[in-house]
């Protein structure tokens, strides 16, 4: 058996994951590895020689010489279009089946591609039996009609097949794509989670924010400022020469809360010239504040704001230590880290680290595509050897 590897490609890093899968179905993780990018601009290849330069390293230094079976790839930013359908279907037997919600989900696909794009992932947001309650698992409800709204995730079909092509040059026949919050619902185990929480994803370019409930996708946003902007205020505040300086000094001595921070000097890479880190610490705290009032705006709108309702981080931008310490300050809510389950490693602590849970996700990501019951004589006969 092969392997099943994962893509996250973003503005500034790319991350690649590769597993196995054992006899059980369990995901085994044999590598990981994040390099630095150039050629990607909000989520979408502007640059193919040098995105494809940087897949051909990641492969050979994770897989080498064996064979992938998948390649699971996140889109985000600009390369990827979302929006809401709903669609209703008559239930044939008066009560919900999983066949129903098949059809239910097909029905979707066809309407959005009659548009002409390519669907890349539909994902349920609530059901209804006519027009009842809300529910997340109509499967056994008595009723004439199922109502669903999905959460549509669609992309040009032309920058795919680039894409598929890119990746084929790379040496992998079977490319799959998935919305990056179809990996953070993977990742977390989110279908088997009654609980309400909040996932903030920290993203160079952007900030996602995304609410969780019973099992399912409630709300999320895309918001369209994210944690390069810490980098532009430290060159702009310290007259740096480059946007390096920036990065390195945010990476290497940033703090998110200034009064946790120890009073002395840093000195700023590339040059002779010496800051005190709780200046930075404050550059950095005035903008991440910024993102983090933001996505928790977005939250009260949704009215979740009890004390004991959880945040979790994750995304590149929440490494700065103390950045779950901010949040928690903010909100007055639980605060964590995200940590990917569903997925087995040699040292658990890759399984927590922010910039991975996208990529580790995507290794549990898959397109199913489960037949429709039969209906009729057949159907009814066939029903009765089961």
């Amino acid at each position: 058996m092969g392997l099943t590897a994962s893509l996250d490609i973003g503005s500034e890093k790319m991350a690649m994951a590769v597993a196995g899968v054992d006899n059980r179905g369990d995901c085994h993780l044999t590598g990981i590895k994040m390099i630095a990018s150039q050629g990607v601009k909000e989520g979408v290849i502007t640059d193919k020689a040098k995105v494809k330069s940087y897949v051909q390293y990641l492969l050979r230094e994770l897989v080498r010489d064996k064979q992938v079976d998948v390649l699971n790839v996140s889109l985000s930013g600009k390369a990827l279009r979302m929006g809401e359908q709903r669609v209703s279907v008559s239930l044939q037997r008066k009560t919900v089946k999983e066949a129903d919600l098949v059809r239910a989900e097909n029905k979707c696909i066809e309407l959005v591609s009659a548009k002409g794009e390519e669907v890349v992932d539909v994902i349920p947001v609530v059901y209804t039996v006519d027009r009842g309650e809300y529910t997340a698992n109509p499967v056994g409800m008595a009723g004439k009609t199922l109502e669903v709204r999905y959460r549509v995730y669609t992309s040009d079909p032309h920058y795919l097949k680039e894409l598929r092509q890119l990746m084929e040059e790379c040496g992998v026949g079977d490319v799959e794509f998935f919305p990056a919050v179809r990996a953070c619902m993977e990742a977390l185990d989110v279908y088997g989670s009654k609980q309400r929480f909040a996932l903030i994803d920290l993203g160079a370019a952007h900030t996602g924010v995304m609410l969780f409930r019973n099992g399912m996708l409630e709300h999320e946003v895309i918001l369209p400022l994210g944690s390069a902007s810490i980098e532009h205020d430290i060159q702009c505040a310290f007259r740096l020469e480059g946007m390096q300086q920036a990065k390195k000094m945010k990476h290497t001595y940033g703090m998110a809360v200034r009064s946790a921070c120890k009073s002395g000097k840093v000195q700023i890479p590339d040059s002779n010239k010496q800051i005190e880190r709780r200046d930075l610490a404050k550059v950095i705290q005035c903008r991440l504040e910024e993102l983090l009032e933001g996505a928790l705006y977005q939250l009260q709108q949704w009215r979740f704001t009890d004390s004991g309702n959880e945040i979790l981080l994750c995304g590149g931008g929440s490494r700065i230590p103390g950045t779950d310490v901010l949040l928690a300050k903010l909100s007055g809510q639980q605060t964590g880290y995200a940590k990917a389950k569903g997925v087995q490693a040699p040292d658990e602590e890759i399984l927590q680290v922010p910039a991975c849970l996208v990529a580790l996700g995507l290794l549990l990501c898959e397109h199913s595509e489960p037949e429709e019951e039969k209906g009729g004589l057949m159907g009814w006969l066939s029903g009765l050897f089961k």
